[in-house]
Order: C-alpha cells, then sequence, then structure tokens
C-alpha cells in the first residue's frame, strides 16, 4: 500500500536495565552454545513487578511529549503486546489512555504477536487516511519475567523487557511513510501453540513456557524442515519486494534495515537470508544485541535509537521488517524528512 502524508512525528523507548550475557552463562541460567550462536551482549530486564501497560504509558507519554501534540489531538490509541496486561477481563489500553489524558477518541489492544507493533501501524495509517482524524500513537512492547516466561530458555533468542512508541500524523514529521505491506501463512499457526489444547481455562497450565517444545510438537505433526524454511522465507521476501517496489528503490539504496531483535543466527537464517543479505551490519545490530527482542517493540526502538544517536538524515531511507507468530509478515518503508523535526 502507498501512503501519501502520513509522517512519524516521534519515537520514544521506556526499556528495562542491561544484564549482561556473560552473568546469566556464568550463573547457568543461559545455554553457553546458545550464547556463542545468537552473539548478544546483554538483555533488557525490567525491576520485579513491573507491568506492560505502564511501560505502555510511558514511551507513549514520552514520544507524545516529543512530538508537540497535546492528548487531544489523539484521535486512536493501539497498544501492541505479546501476551495480555495481566487482568483478564480488562481493556488496557483504556488504562493507557487515561494515563496519557486522551479523554476521547479508540483505544485498543493489537495481539499480532511480535509483529504486533507494525500491524498497528498499517491499521493506524489507515486511520489517519480520515479527514481530521488528529494524531495516532501506537506502543508496543511487552515483558518476559519467571515464573511465566524464561527469557533465557523459551527460543534460540533472548527477549527483553520494554516498550517503544510512535507518534503518527498526517501533517509533519522527521520520517514519512512512503509504502507498506502485510502478508500471512496460517499453515504455521501452531508453530506458537504446539499440541497445547485450546481453552478451556486450566488452572494447572505448565510454566514457563516453552516455544522451543512447542516448534518440536508442530514439526513432528508432520511439516518437514524443507517446506518450513520455505514458508518461513517467502513471507519476508514478498513483502519487502512489495514496498520496495512500491517506493522504486533498490535494497541495496536502503540506508538503514530494521529487523526483530532474534540474535545473530535467527536474524541470518529469518530476515536477512531470505532477503539474499548476509552481513548483520546492514541493520541496527549494534542495538539489538544488547536489549534482546522485545516482543512488538523492536522496531520503533530501533528507530527512536537511530533517532537519539542522530544516525539520521534527509533523503535516508529506512526500511522495517516485523515477523509475528501466525505466522504473518510486515515490512515498511519510510524516506527521512528532518534530522532536527
Amino acid at each position: 500500500m502507498i501512503w501519501g502524508d502520513l509522517y512519524v512525528r516521534a519515537v520514544a523507548s521506556c526499556l528495562g536495565e542491561p544484564v549482561d550475557v556473560k552473568e546469566a552463562v556464568a550463573s547457568g541460567a543461559y545455554d553457553p552454545d546458545d550464547a556463542q550462536r545468537q552473539d548478544f551482549l546483554s538483555v533488557a530486564v525490567a525491576e520485579p513487578g513491573a507491568n506492560v501497560a505502564d511501560l505502555w504509558s510511558r514511551a507513549a507519554r514520552t514520544a507524545l511529549s516529543r512530538s508537540g501534540a497535546a492528548a487531544s489531538d489523539v484521535g486512536l490509541l493501539l497498544c501492541a503486546g505479546t501476551f495480555g496486561a495481566g487482568v483478564d477481563g480488562w481493556n488496557a489500553a483504556a488504562y493507557v489512555q487515561r494515563e496519557l489524558g486522551m479523554d476521547g477518541g479508540f483505544a485498543a489492544e493489537v495481539r499480532g504477536g511480535s509483529n504486533g507493533g507494525l500491524a498497528a501501524l498499517e491499521l493506524a495509517a489507515a486511520h489517519l487516511a480520515r479527514q481530521g482524524a488528529g494524531v495516532a500513537v501506537v506502543t508496543a512492547g511487552d515483558l518476559f519475567p519467571l515464573p511465566y516466561f524464561d527469557r533465557w530458555r523459551a527460543e534460540r533468542f533472548l527477549f527483553g523487557d520494554g516498550c517503544a512508541a510512535a507518534v503518527l500524523s498526517p501533517d509533519s514529521g522527521f520520517a514519512r511513510l512512503l509504502c507498506a505491506a502485510t502478508t500471512s501463512d496460517p499453515s504455521l499457526e501452531a508453530m506458537h501453540r504446539g499440541d497445547a489444547p485450546i481453552g478451556p481455562f486450566e488452572p494447572d497450565k505448565p510454566y514457563p513456557i516453552d516455544l522451543r517444545l512447542r516448534a518440536r510438537q508442530f514439526q513432528d505433526a508432520g511439516m518437514g524442515k524443507d517446506e518450513l524454511v520455505r514458508r518461513l522465507g517467502a513471507g519476508p521476501r514478498l513483502v519487502v519486494r512489495q514496498v520496495l517496489d512500491e517506493g522504486g528503490v533498490a535494497l541495496e539504496e536502503v540506508e538503514h534495515l530494521i529487523v526483530p531483535h532474534f540474535g545473530r543466527t535467527m536474524t541470518m537464517l529469518q530476515c536477512l537470508i531470505p532477503l539474499g543479505l548476509r552481513d548483520i551490519e546492514r541493520t541496527v545490530w549494534d542495538f539489538a544485541r544488547r536489549t534482546g527482542h522485545l516482543g512488538p517493540g523492536d522496531q520503533f526502538a530501533a528507530l527512536d535509537h537511530l533517532r537519539e544517536n542522530n544516525r539520521l538524515r534527509p533523503g535516508e531511507r529506512v526500511l522495517m521488517l516485523g515477523i509475528g507468530a501466525g505466522f504473518a509478515w510486515s515490512s515498511a518503508l519510510f524516506e527521512i524528512t528532518d534530522s532536527n523535526s
């Protein structure tokens, strides 16, 4: 989808404190072979008792303050997370809405797995195409605490605590959204479900969540490795090719490539090799390897990192790739319009 006048006016992050990977290996929390393959330096870990609704709120408040917009200007608030916000039967987006001082408009949670941030971006873009829609706020990220989740062993990459937010506007901003695309492949849905029953409520569900086990159960059910690899590679190629074609840009001309924080090996296999790339330094790897995977917050957190470190120049292009359980893939292409806005 080609977008005309749609801008990122501001971004902000709220991240946990870095915990050194070497310390986790030394304590036995993290497997040394995984550490070597994925090459993380640290992972963001929030304080005990932190909740994602407050992190969503803090990131959104900071982004809104940086944007110069008022809470009364916000017509849409989308909160993207991997899990729920901790209270069943509750719309946590309304909590964030209240924290922002946003009296009207529309607020909702987006559950698109790790692709939730870019999924919310597309939804917000469609909303802002309406005349008089105001500005939109997307805040995305999550927490991965024990005993619910073991960030060190649940997957082949590490999970970090944190959220990032973006304020989107049809009028002005430092980055213009040129185009965005999403595709999905529901034949891979069970890769993150495994053999787990679907409801009703189970009070004795086993924790921590083991995503590796679920993936093994999915493959044992019949999809061969070659077919799995083919499908996992097809999604990124399709959405990236679409946005590059619509934007009239070659991949070699993109100055900044932002992909999920999947660690060295998984970033290569699921993000770069499908695009014909081999150099992880083309991505914002220097940042990703210090935070871990922030669920749906990776892309806006990385954009915030580039902006805060004065690494964006007018005319440069930023290409984002999102990958989420389901499976779903999104891509967005931006042009930097003002490095000082």
